[in-house]
C-alpha cells in the first residue's frame, strides 16, 4: 500500500495523477480515492469522488495538494476497517514490481514545471529513524535557489518536532540545524554555499521522502536521492554506510 502527497510553497504548487490500473493493464473501478488529513488529533478520511479523470486516473489539482493532506486508494469493505486513530494497510493494490507510480507534477507559478513519483511506501509509515543523504549530488550550486522538501508520514495523527542536520563529514561538525514535523512536506532552503561533497543530511527521530529542487530563470530541475548504499559499488557497502551514520549521529547527538 502506498501513499501519496503534495508539495505547496508560496511560489510552487502541485498536481497529482493517479494511476487506476495496475502494471498488468487491469483497471480497478472498484478503487476510490481517499483523503487524509489530521484533524483534532484524529484522522479524517474523506472519498473524493469528483476527482476522476477517466476510467484510468484520478487527478488531484493544488487546492488539495498541499503539505498537510495525504492520498491513498481503497475499496469500500476495506475503508470501513479505516482506523481514525492510526494508519493501517488496507490493502496491497499498489504494492507491484515495478513499483506503482504516481506522477507528482509540480510547477511555478507564472513558470516552468516538472513531474516526479510521489509514492511513499507503507512501511515507512510504521518506522521511526533517520534520513541521511548527500547533498550535492542533486543540487546545482549554481542555480538561483535549492530547497530540499522532507515528507514524513507517521502513523499516528501528530504533528512533533524533530530535527535536521547539515553536517560537514570532514570537519565533523554541525554547519545547521532545521526543526521539522511530522505529517507534513517540510521545505528547507538551501544555502549554495551547503552544496559540497562533504556536505550530507541526516535526521533525528523520523524518517521521511527528500526531495531536491534546484531552480533557475523560471525552470527547475525535481529528483529525489537514493539510499546511500546506492551510490557505493562495493561488497561492503552497507557496512561502510553503517559506519558512517555512527558517526554523523555521534557529531549530531
Amino acid at each position: 500500500m502506498n501513499f501519496f502527497f503534495g508539495i505547496k510553497t508560496e511560489n510552487i504548487f502541485s498536481n497529482l495523477t493517479i494511476a487506476r490500473f495496475k502494471n498488468d493493464g487491469k483497471n480497478s473501478e472498484k478503487h476510490l480515492l481517499c483523503k487524509v488529513a489530521i484533524k483534532d488529533s484524529k484522522w479524517n478520511l474523506e472519498i473524493l469522488n469528483d476527482n476522476v479523470i477517466n476510467e484510468e486516473f484520478y487527478s488531484i489539482n493544488e487546492v488539495l495538494s498541499d503539505n498537510e493532506n495525504i492520498f491513498f486508494l481503497a475499496q469500500e469493505n476495506e475503508i470501513e476497517k479505516f482506523d481514525k486513530y492510526k494508519l493501517k494497510k488496507l490493502n496491497t493494490f499498489t504494492d507491484t514490481f515495478p513499483a506503482y507510480r504516481s506522477n507528482l507534477k509540480i510547477s511555478i507559478r507564472n513558470g516552468g514545471f516538472s513531474s516526479f513519483q510521489s509514492e511513499y511506501p507503507f512501511d515507512m509509515v510504521l518506522k521511526k529513524g533517520s534520513i541521511l543523504s548527500p547533498v550535492s549530488v542533486l543540487l546545482n550550486k549554481n542555480a538561483k535557489e535549492n530547497i530540499i522538501f522532507i515528507k514524513n508520514i507517521y502513523e499516528e495523527p501528530i504533528q512533533k518536532k524533530f530535527n535536521l542536520f547539515f553536517v560537514n563529514i570532514e570537519k565533523k561538525k554541525i554547519v545547521e540545524k532545521i526543526e521539522l514535523r511530522t505529517n507534513y512536506t517540510n521545505s528547507i532552503n538551501v544555502n549554495n554555499e551547503l552544496i559540497k561533497p562533504e556536505i550530507y543530511l541526516i535526521t533525528d527521530k523520523y524518517l521521511g521522502a527528500p526531495l531536491f529542487v534546484s531552480i533557475d530563470n523560471m525552470h527547475m530541475s525535481f529528483e529525489h536521492t537514493h539510499p546511500p548504499h546506492e551510490y557505493i559499488m562495493s561488497n561492503d557497502k552497507f557496512k561502510i554506510i553503517s559506519k558512517l551514520k555512527r558517526e554523523i549521529s555521534e557529531i549530531i547527538s
